[in-house]
């Protein structure tokens, strides 16, 4: 694979300081997932974490929470696949309006419902990032929204230091910021196809629809990309 064409355009295009935010972002994503697999092996044994990998069990078992931020995330395997081993399903935590839900540490933080899905990350077996794809509302339950809102959510969508997992939690708020382009891409991508059903109501619990939309990434390739824009502009 090669560099996205959405992120190449974007970075052709950007001015100085909107370029400058990115480079900084995806550069410190890098670090942090050295970081991570300096100390754990893999970003995917800091959250598993030795555990034998059960599938549909979540990694770490509690999920990774900010409850400051409304942010939440949890890694899990359940499908067999030539690049995938595994997941991270993204959420934060909204009302049925669409408004923040603050929630306290201890509490139940749900009593009807599951934090609202943003979308998913695939990884492979090294930890690294190769796809992204969203998924109906069955799949995770949570109150549904339009592209629009959800990339408002994504938009707000940050982890700070989660206690023992730290450096994941700057690799994946930094990758999120990075990918905007593509995750908007998918989001609107998985609203048309909803759209071409007669009811939004009886897609949204339809168990033939699972995956709505689904895009490759080649991480290393726009890493590239990005830095040798970079040395374009003498950065």
């Amino acid at each position: 694979m090669s560099a996205h064409p959405l992120l190449r355009r974007r970075w052709r295009q950007a001015s100085d300081e909107v370029f400058a935010s990115d480079l900084r972002q995806a550069r410190d994503s890098v670090a942090a997932f050295s970081q991570t697999t300096e100390a754990s092996g893999s970003l995917l044994q800091s959250w598993i974490e030795g555990r034998p990998v059960v599938e549909f069990e979540h990694y770490p078992p509690d999920d990774v929470v900010d409850f400051r931020n409304g942010s939440q995330f949890y890694y899990h395997a359940h499908r067999d696949g030539d690049q995938e081993h595994g997941h991270l399903h993204l959420f934060w935590h909204a009302t049925a309006s669409g408004r923040r839900r603050y929630l306290r540490p201890g509490n139940p933080r749900w009593v009807r419902t599951a934090p609202t899905h943003l979308f998913a990350i695939s990884l492979d077996a090294r930890g690294l990032p190769v796809g992204l794809f969203t998924v109906n509302r069955w799949v995770t339950d949570g109150h549904w929204f339009d592209a629009a809102t959800t990339l408002s959510f994504v938009d707000r969508f940050a982890l700070d230091a989660v206690e023992s997992h730290a450096a994941s939690c700057r690799w994946l708020t930094n990758f999120v910021r990075l990918y905007r382009p593509l995750i908007e891409a998918i989001l609107l991508k998985r609203d048309a196809r909803l759209a071409r059903r007669a009811s939004l109501e009886d897609a949204l619990i339809d168990h033939r629809l699972e995956v709505l939309s689904l895009q490759p990434i080649d991480w290393a390739a726009d890493l590239d990309a990005l830095e040798a824009e970079a040395a374009r502009r003498g950065l």
